[in-house]
């Protein structure tokens, strides 16, 4: 009996699916901003529940399941290039494997919003009344986390290819940008006008497209370092 060995290897150029990645962004927005067009502009009061599937604004929606996925993509990218760095002995694969952990928290937490519930806890702890620019109190724990992220990162950094530490240090801002630096203006516009006014949409819909435009700069980065890198993986039966 001949064993017929198949390999189906999948091709695609990272800036491909980088193009790919961001042309979905793009529907999504523009899904969201016309139907922040159809509620204030035109006063469509019906048809909100079906509006809310495609509101960056809104949890459990196809936006948010869509960020969940880049999440965990970069979480399985990074675990993959540390397991490769192990095996080739090519050293910072726990750097690797400790933020492909990261991404993966990042990416549960995104599907059950386990950093809004902190907000009550913080806000009450600090004093922090609606309306101020810590508004979204949970943005405390990102003033702390991510500076020792960046410290613990810094040789990480510096000993990559300066074309890859520089997309993923342009990820990092973009990302970062929106997740905490326009939550902050959200959180302020929430306080002071209200949590479905068009202004706190406005602010959001800027933050929740930051954050995939980041992500989606982020998985390129990845992919294009495994390019660059010669990385390849194969999947065999135990």
């Amino acid at each position: 009996m001949v064993d017929h060995q198949r390999t189906i290897v999948f091709r695609a150029s990272p800036k491909t699916i980088f193009l790919w990645l961001m042309a979905v962004i793009a529907v999504l927005v523009a899904l969201s901003v016309a139907g922040m067009v159809l509620r204030f502009g035109m006063g469509f009061s019906k048809g909100l529940g079906a509006i809310a599937l495609i509101d960056l604004n809104s949890e459990t929606n196809f936006p948010t399941y869509f960020s969940v996925a880049l999440l965990a993509c970069c979480s399985l990218l990074l675990a993959l290039i540390g397991i490769a760095h192990r095996q080739l002995r090519m050293g910072w694969h726990r750097h690797w494997i400790f933020l492909a952990l990261v991404f993966l928290a990042m990416s549960m937490d995104e599907f059950i919003q386990l950093h809004e519930k902190t907000m009550e806890f913080i806000s009450g702890h600090l004093g922090i009344v609606p309306g101020s620019i810590l508004t979204n109190s949970w943005v405390v724990l990102a003033f702390v986390f991510l500076p020792l992220l960046g410290l613990a990162y810094l040789r990480f950094l510096m000993a990559m290819n300066r074309r890859s530490a520089a997309l993923m240090v342009a990820a990092g801002i973009v990302y970062v940008g929106g997740a905490v630096g326009v939550e902050m203006v959200s959180g302020m516009m929430k306080g002071t006008y209200g949590f479905g006014s068009l202004p706190f949409m406005i602010s959001t819909t800027i933050e929740e497209t930051l954050e995939l435009v980041g992500l989606a700069i982020f998985i390129y980065a990845l992919t294009n370092y495994a390019a660059r890198m010669g990385l390849s993986w194969s999947f065999e039966p135990a």
